[in-house]
This record gives C-alpha cells, structure tokens and sequence, in this order.
C-alpha cells in the first residue's frame, strides 16, 4: 500500500540489523557543504549524514541547498533546486544508502562498536536533531547496553532526557522504561509507589518540545483489555510531527504499532505493524473509510522495527555521490 515510494535498506545491511526504509518521489534533503578539502572535493552532509561531495565549481563552506528525490533507471537520484545556487545549472547525482562497510566505519568514527544498538541511538539523535557528539554518543551507549533486553529504547529515552536536560539516575530510567512497556507482568520488584510513579515521565512532559510520552490503559468492567502508551513529536515550531501509539490486548498479547505523520497539522501517513492475523483487513478498511470521507492518506504495513518506540528506526543514513 505504498503509493510512488522507492524503497532502501534491503537484505545487504542484515548483518548490522538495519530495516528496510521509504523515501518518496519528491522528497527534500538538505545538502550543507562543511569543509573544503582541495581540489574540488568537499566534505558535506546530506540528510544529517557527512559524506564526500565533487563540484567543478567553488563552494563556499557553510553553503546549503536542497535536493528533489526521483528515480530513473532504478537509480536514486538527486536535483539541486533551482535558484538555490548562483550561477550553477540544474544536475542530477545519485543517492545511495551507506553499504554496511560504510555504516560500520561511520559509527566507529564516533567512538562506538558497529552494532545494532550503536546504529539505533544515532537515528534516534538524528530524529530530534542532536549534534553527533562522540563524548555524548559514547556515554549515552554504555548507559543503554546496562538494560539488557531493552537497550534500544533505553537509548531513545536517554536521548530524550539529554535534549531536554533532565538529569536522572539508572533507578529512575528503569522506572520509566517499566511505565512505558506494554507487558505489565514484567515490573515485578522495580514497581514504585505511587508517589515515585512517573517520576522521570512527568519531568519529560513538563518540557514542551521533542517527545511527550503517555502510558495509558484500557478498562472494562472485567478488569484491564490492554496496555500501551502514546507518543507524540513536537519540533521546535511546537508543530505535530509524529504521534505514535502502541497497544497490547492483554487476552491474546496481539500488540499493534500505529505512526502518523503530519505535515501543517494534517495527517499524510499512517505505518503500521501488529502480531495479529487481521492486521490487512484494518488497514484496508482503514483505507476505505478515509477515502470515504475525502481524506487521502498513505496507509503502509511496515516491519515493527521501524516505528516501535519513537519510531526513529526510519531516519535513513546516505552515501552521496555526483558533481554539482
């Protein structure tokens, strides 16, 4: 159910655990040139991520401009707009993901081991806008890998806890990863009273920027249906960028993902992912009654990896190559 999307991040980069991601014909990638290194090759950064780039002509450090996305040929390729650079005509370069050589060796630049959770936390730092700082990286990683099981969102919510400034002790980041998950027979020992509960949690809340985080449940007369939390990503025009909701029904464990992405306060797509058999039929029903109701909105199903969380496993990482 992807409408006009190229997709990346296939099979060849298993071996770091990277997900297969979309990006779409016609979307903009800023292009920041960072260093002159002689000889017409610049040092740039494409999308967040620093790559190599060749002009014929001279650019100015500190020069940006966007890109187009489109597809020829089963290339991936980007085009300057127009207007954006002196005296420069309109070119075309292709875009390719980082191969896992490139990945690894652009991780470890950073002071940290090429593995899964290393790559996850700098998608994460990506998302909310983060300077890559290896001092930073490397502190935040060692703090992650201490939760076993759970080092991938123990490294989003530190991120968070760094951008916002809110200091905390490894007690309280168990506590809130606790309140966030969607398995309550997993608190055991760690649960708090009630006036510790959502210590750290409403520390986060109190700043309104980045993530705001809310665990909820779902109440009958019988006791708890299901469990979950809502996430919602506010960029710093204080605009909805992202609202994520996970859900666990606690009779069958079925757990479903939702991520909706907004643009000017209206709704563009919805990811989806869940462990249930009718995870189709709800998407297209979903589908229907959107379109019923004039709405056109990309419903996607997606692998779980990519939105659980704060669903940053779809920021992308690029190679870059071509002439300006």
């Amino acid at each position: 159910m992807v409408h006009g999307g190229i997709s990346l991040y296939t099979g060849q980069l298993s071996r770091l655990g990277i997900p297969k991601q979309t990006l779409r014909d016609g979307s903009q990638v800023l292009v920041r040139i960072i260093a002159d290194k002689g000889g017409g090759r610049y040092e740039g950064s494409v999308a967040g991520a620093r790559v190599s780039i060749t002009s014929k002509q001279p650019l100015a450090t500190g020069t940006t401009f966007t890109t187009s996305i489109t597809s020829k040929n089963g290339q991936i390729l980007l085009t300057p707009n127009l207007g954006e650079l002196n005296n420069v005509s309109q070119q075309t370069f292709e875009l390719a993901v980082m191969q896992n050589e490139q990945l690894a060796s652009f991780i470890q630049s950073f002071g940290l081991p090429a593995d899964e959770t290393s790559f996850h936390l700098m998608q994460q730092m990506k998302q909310l806008g983060m300077k890559m700082d290896s001092t930073l990286l490397s502190k935040i990683y060692n703090l992650s890998v201490k939760f076993k099981g759970k080092e991938k969102r123990a490294s989003e919510l530190i991120s968070i806890l760094a951008k916002k400034g809110i200091d905390f002790s490894e007690e309280d980041l168990l506590a809130l990863l606790e309140e966030l998950d969607s398995n309550p027979d997993e608190q055991g020992d760690h649960k708090k009273s009630d006036s510790q509960q959502y210590k750290l949690l409403n520390k986060i809340n109190s700043i309104k920027n980045t993530w705001q985080l809310l665990p909820y449940e779902i109440l009958s007369a019988m006791g708890p249906l299901a469990k979950g939390s809502l996430g919602f990503f506010i960029d710093e025009a204080v605009n909805l960028k992202l609202l994520n909701l996970e859900c666990k029904w606690l009779r069958n464990n079925h757990k479903y993902l939702f991520s909706l992405e907004y643009e000017k306060g209206l709704c563009r797509n919805i990811k989806m992912s869940g462990e249930g058999p009718d995870l189709s039929k709800l998407a297209a029903l979903l589908d229907q009654r959107l379109l019923a109701m004039g709405k056109e909105i990309c419903i996607e199903l997606v692998d779980a990896e990519l939105i659980e969380g704060t669903a940053c496993g779809q920021e992308e990482f690029f190679a870059f190559g071509g002439e300006v």
